[in-house]
């Protein structure tokens, strides 16, 4: 009969899974809809997205960013919507939103190689050539499912993990071999790694920090207010990261440790609830 230690491994386990379920759930309804999905207003989606195809083929970059922000303020947000407007951008010299545009596409198409050249062509075209600060970097070298797969991908990994994982669990009870613990310590590490991943990710997701410039060139000052003292300048493209938000300032933290104060009316978040951003921004 299976020890005490058995059964409570197994329990801590599925609550820990219920836990990041519910969590996980929460989170993945509010990710905007799949590359499938039609909005239920009026809006002709359809439509409107082979109109602004059409603009983007024919040289008309306005009308097609114009047609790309109506879809995604509408509620429609994809990885092919946000590759289109950042494509749209560029061509426009708009350095800048493109850049956001394609680091939210990412969120998306995290492995599409198309978008990652074009990413990594902007880049190199910005003035400061300052790569965004990744959280934990080694994550995408060792972890590489993290950085492959979206959320709702890692989520689905997740779940079939944890079940391979039950599924093992209720066989050794009846059946074991001199192999079962170590397998059975295996597929937790496994759920265990998995779930750390997907719960960093619904992290990043949710209230992600990275911003860039949008405007030719800014000042980064000492505090938030124009009389402060100006430090440096950023450029078109500039990436950083946010650390505070006051009154109309963000705080940021270029990835060689500079640090100061910028208009948020000259930066864009990498965050999907603002972006595009409205006229009054």
């Amino acid at each position: 009969m299976p020890n005490r230690k058995a059964f409570l491994t197994i329990f801590i386990t599925a609550l820990c899974f219920m836990c990041t379920l519910c969590t996980a759930r929460s989170q993945v309804q509010s990710v905007p809809p799949s590359p499938d999905h039609i909005s239920t207003e009026p809006l002709d989606a359809p439509s409107l997205f082979m109109e602004a195809h059409k603009n983007y083929a024919e040289g008309m970059y306005t009308q097609a960013t114009l047609r790309y922000e109506k879809l995604i303020r509408s509620g429609i947000k994809n990885g092919e919507i946000y590759y289109n407007l950042g494509n749209s951008y560029f061509k426009m010299g708009m350095l800048g939103k493109a850049i956001v545009s394609y680091r939210l596409a990412e969120i998306y198409l995290p492995r599409d190689e198309d978008l990652k050249a074009n990413l990594s062509y902007a880049r190199q075209l910005t003035k400061d050539r300052i790569e965004s600060k990744q959280f934990l970097p080694f994550i995408n070298q060792f972890c590489f499912w993290y950085s492959t797969l979206n959320v709702r991908e890692l989520l689905l990994v997740f779940l079939i993990a944890h079940l391979l994982f039950w599924c093992l669990a209720v066989i050794m009870i009846f059946w074991k071999n001199e192999y079962s613990n170590l397998t059975l310590l295996i597929s937790l590490a496994v759920v265990v790694v998995l779930g750390a991943s997907l719960a960093l990710k619904l992290y990043n997701y949710s209230y992600a920090t990275g911003g860039v410039v949008l405007a030719k060139e800014i000042t980064v000052r000492s505090g938030n207010g124009i009389n402060n003292t100006a430090l440096f300048q950023l450029h078109d493209g500039a990436e950083f990261r946010v650390t505070k938000q006051e009154k109309g300032w963000l705080q940021i933290e270029l990835a060689d440790g500079k640090r100061g104060w910028v208009e948020s009316r000259w930066a864009g978040t990498c965050r999907l609830d603002s972006w595009p951003p409205t006229a009054k921004d």
